[in-house]
């Protein structure tokens, strides 16, 4: 008899184990429902790639690869976002959009954005973000737009505005307050020189990129203009963008940087951050560069609509892959919508680590209208102030057949205007005639 009841107590024992076990077993492999990292790493069971135009591994590609990590966090779509390294190489971006399949989302500058827009290698998202455009200024939204279809929405950028070294101009006995028009600039370059060993201000000339961006802001503040506005005809053979040339080359080219018709933006960075000269025309880059260099003098910045001039913008855009599945359009929107949240664009002021520096520097701005007055300024107050420059923008591209011209005609005109190898009559000539080919498809 006591045998038998040490069986049985052994075979209930035995059973209590085994279901124990099981019971631990479904509580394993079903998580509590608060825990939604788990549920995400279960559902993120494909990938959406997001192609940004710098390496990954750069400190700006690891800024933003944390911001989509924290949509990755709370993503609830079945599609986890990837980053993968880019560059604005139009060709090869084309190349990969012609074949399609290998990236899903991309960013791009906006001058890309109304090319391929324009030969419709984008997808058409108007109807995916009829609402969002309010978020923006309204001339920066329209750089995303081709033939009133949406085919970019603004996400980084920035705008350029007078930057000056504090010092110098405290030694050449200038007041900041007293540069409010381009007469006053000239003045104050004039007292550099006078009580100082610098030059006045950093121009490009090169047959390059920046001399085209750089002028247009000249031209638009002298009431110039590149295109007419329905984008067909060429507009620039005018009295007021003749006037705003010659100023740039003689009324400014005077104090500037004896090598500066052959110079880019990168050389003039160099002698600002030398103290050769005293003022220069840049993005916020430009203070960045000095604090990382050990912030030898102190920045100011004057917004360029206080001197009559249109800052140069440069926004990135956030387009997608042409023919994508609905199911994966539609997390690509929603990954979109929240790279443009208030949340999203606040993280983009924490900047890119510097490891050499043990220190974060902001690279690029955000772009919403109500950003301005965001904690993520608090930090860098002198950053906000670039944000006006979105208002009443210079646009380097105005339509997308435009970049042709550039390249083409008007960026290596421009730098043999300030050689003085071509007039500025014979440039405005040239950009009209050949411009008008490119714009009406002669050639």
């Amino acid at each position: 008899m006591n045998n038998m009841i040490r069986f049985c107590k052994v075979i209930f024992l035995l059973l209590l184990s085994i279901a124990l076990l099981a019971g631990c077993s479904v509580q394993s492999e079903n998580p509590a429902p608060n825990d939604t990292s788990n549920l995400n790493s279960q559902e993120n069971t494909e990938s959406l790639t997001f192609r940004i135009t710098w390496k990954t591994y750069s400190g700006r590609g690891e800024a933003i690869s944390k911001i989509v990590d924290s949509y990755n966090a709370i993503n609830q779509t079945k599609f986890k976002v990837t980053v993968t390294d880019g560059d604005e190489d139009l060709a090869a971006i084309e190349t990969l959009l012609d074949h399609g399949g290998s990236i899903d989302i991309y960013m791009l500058p906006y001058r890309f954005v109304q090319y391929l827009g324009y030969k419709g290698k984008l997808e058409d998202i108007t109807s995916n973000i009829q609402n969002d455009e309010n978020m923006f200024y309204e001339k920066l939204w329209q750089l995303g737009v081709v033939n009133q279809k949406v085919y970019g929405v603004p996400w980084l950028g920035h705008s350029m505005g007078l930057i000056y070294n504090k010092q110098l101009l405290e030694q050449a006995g200038v007041d900041p307050e007293s540069i409010d028009s381009l007469d006053g600039l000239v003045a104050a370059c004039k007292k550099v020189e006078e009580n100082t060993a610098a030059n006045g201000i950093g121009l490009v000339g090169a047959n390059h990129n920046d001399v085209s961006w750089m002028v247009n802001q000249f031209i638009y503040g002298y009431g110039g203009s590149l295109v007419s506005r329905d984008g067909t005809k060429v507009t620039i053979n005018s009295q007021n963008a003749k006037d705003a040339i010659e100023f740039y080359k003689n009324g400014l080219g005077s104090y500037a940087q004896s090598t500066w018709t052959s110079d880019t933006g990168v050389e003039v960075m160099g002698y600002f951050r030398n103290q050769q000269i005293a003022f220069e025309i840049q993005g916020l880059w430009g203070i960045t560069d000095i604090w990382k260099n050990g912030s030898k003098f102190e920045t100011g910045v004057i917004p360029l609509e206080n001197l009559g001039l249109y800052p140069e913008i440069g926004p990135m855009m956030l387009a997608l892959q042409p023919q994508l599945s609905e199911e994966k359009k539609e997390a690509a929107v929603e990954f979109i919508q929240y790279l443009i949240s208030k949340q999203a664009q606040e993280m983009i002021m924490e900047g890119e680590y510097s490891p050499e520096h043990d220190a974060s520097y902001p690279f690029r701005l955000p772009v919403r209208k109500d950003i301005s007055g965001s904690t993520a300024f608090r930090k860098y107050p002198e950053f906000a102030v670039f944000l006006s420059g979105f208002n009443w923008p210079s646009v380097d591209v105005p339509v997308p057949l435009w970049q042709r011209v550039k390249d083409e005609y008007y960026a290596p005109g421009l730098h043999s205007v300030m050689e003085g190898t071509m007039s500025v009559e014979e440039l405005l000539q040239q950009i009209e005639s050949e411009g008008n080919k490119i714009l009406s498809g002669e050639e």
